[in-house]
């Protein structure tokens, strides 16, 4: 009592709730205890349903406000970092599909779970009303008791239900072998129709500059190295940046030995001006971030005419002049600009989907037409989730990437299923950023087949996998390496290569 009387007034209500949510948790989840479980043995529907308010809620609240619930209400409450609910079942061992029925009216809210001892994340769609399904993944459940916790997240949604489905694994359907630009090299075609043949099978290699790193530890090599043309940006080079690996050692490496090594590039770009370059987390090396820049995209693409939209277009003709490079050396290049746009962190999504859709065609306009670069492969990479509002189109785009950071126990299936749910058969998916090695097992048993991955770089992320993790991706027969690789600038539209000799 003494702490709410000196506490402001909010503060005072905030307290008072907490103690009530207490109470709550504790009366319901003795009521949850007492309760039979639900149970999806042979004898039972193959969906069931579990309504969230049975389950054992800490630091939320069941609640009944919205219209559209099953039931008897839904969970709301998720604002607080240990904020949780917990659901457990029986099951027979066996695959099934999670869906989650929800509420999240003040928009796109991402979410964090947990199945038994495996943690996912997703993005939960903004709603305009009622309740929308949200499917989470596939995960294998075991005999008897089992338990899905989920979890604050971005919080400020509402969870009505979960649904869990016997699943199957159905390998994604391979898009055609035709590139968005027509007048694509013989080389860049050859690597696509290559891509398109491996995938659904196979699951190709890449790692972010620490190629080296790979090669010292497993004997093996990344079949992608994914560089950055970060440095190239004027803004950058003004101030003297230098780049990690000139564009001349990214195409030595491609072409060292045979000369089959893949080459991804992405473009972390400085603003072209605007930089704010004052406040320690502000200064001009961050200028990629929103937070570093008063760069205003919407306002520059407004002013064709202007000074800044002038600098728009000297920025990207800096950075044609190093894909030139590769173009001369005739190495195809994995091109993913503009990536994570819609997580609005970097300034070129800062101002929302249409300012950034239109800077894309500009982009390739600019590279396609006007410098006449025919060897780049255009892969749009969203974040953990796909944002149909914020995808550039099918005209300007080859492959569909997704950049994932998340606990090293996730399986990537719910990640994977809503890029196949967007793009199956249309384009190919590949994992183009993640914090952690996938798990190669993993990947056949829910058919998330990546057509590459990409671990990214340093000490918090490919250094810090455990060597024997690293050994067991790079040695596994479904995950292809350098050395594994074919001529694939001879390889043919109908799959294996034309001729032994180039």
């Amino acid at each position: 009592m003494a702490l709410v009387l000196r506490t402001t007034r909010m503060g005072a209500f905030k307290v008072q709730k907490r103690l009530f949510l207490v109470l709550m948790t504790a009366l319901l989840g003795c009521v949850s205890s007492t309760s039979p479980e639900p149970d999806l043995t042979p004898a039972n529907p193959k969906t069931v349903q579990i309504e969230a308010e049975t389950g054992l809620l800490s630091g939320v609240e069941v609640a009944t406000r919205l219209a559209g619930f099953s039931g008897t209400g839904y969970v709301s409450g998720f604002d607080d970092a240990a904020d949780k609910l917990t659901l457990t079942f029986r099951a027979t061992a066996g695959l099934y599909e999670l869906t989650v029925d929800y509420a999240s009216p003040m928009g796109d809210k991402g979410v964090d779970f947990q199945v038994n001892g495996e943690k996912g994340s997703s993005t939960l769609k903004q709603t305009s009303s009622g309740f929308s399904p949200a499917k989470l993944g596939l995960f294998r459940l075991r005999n008897g008791q089992n338990t899905v916790t989920i979890l604050r997240g971005w919080g400020y949604f509402h969870i009505d239900n979960l649904k869990l489905s016997p699943a199957t694994v159905v390998p994604p359907a391979k898009p055609a072998k035709t590139l968005v630009d027509a007048r694509a090299t013989a080389s860049t075609n050859a690597l696509f129709a290559y891509l398109v043949d491996q995938y659904g099978t196979k699951v190709i290699s890449g790692q972010q500059d620490d190629v080296e790193y790979i090669l010292e530890k497993t004997g093996k090599e990344p079949a992608i190295g994914s560089f950055d043309l970060m440095d190239y940006s004027p803004n950058r080079m003004q101030r003297g940046a230098v780049p990690l690996r000139s564009s001349e050692s990214c195409i030595a490496w491609a072409k060292k030995g045979e000369g089959r090594g893949i080459v991804s590039l992405l473009w972390h770009w400085n603003a072209p001006t605007d930089l704010i370059d004052e406040e320690p987390d502000k200064r001009w090396w961050s200028g990629f971030y929103t937070r570093a820049t008063t760069f205003d995209l919407a306002a520059v693409l407004a002013d064709k005419q202007g000074e800044r939209y002038q600098l728009l277009l000297r920025d990207i003709d800096v950075i044609a002049g190093e894909l030139k490079k590769f173009q001369t050396a005739d190495v195809p290049v994995l091109w993913r600009p503009l990536h994570e746009a819609s997580g609005g962190w970097f300034w070129w999504g800062a101002k929302g989907a249409e300012p950034f859709k239109e800077l894309w065609r500009v982009l390739y306009d600019r590279l396609t037409n006007y410098h006449q670069l025919h060897n780049l492969i255009w892969v749009y990479a969203g974040t953990d989730s796909i944002h149909p509002d914020w995808y550039p189109g099918d005209q300007y785009v080859d492959i569909v990437g997704l950049d994932i950071y998340t606990d090293p126990t996730a399986s990537l299936s719910g990640n994977w299923g809503n890029a196949q749910t967007a793009f199956n058969g249309k384009k190919m998916v590949a994992l183009t950023e993640t914090g952690n090695l996938p798990d190669a097992g993993k990947i056949r048993d829910f058919g998330s087949w990546w057509s590459w991955f990409s671990v990214w770089t340093g000490a918090d992320y490919i250094k810090k996998q455990p060597v024997e993790n690293l050994k067991a991706v790079y040695t596994d027969k479904d995950v292809i390496t350098r050395d594994e690789l074919p001529d694939w600038r001879q390889w043919s539209g109908n799959g294996g290569t034309v001729s032994a000799n180039r």
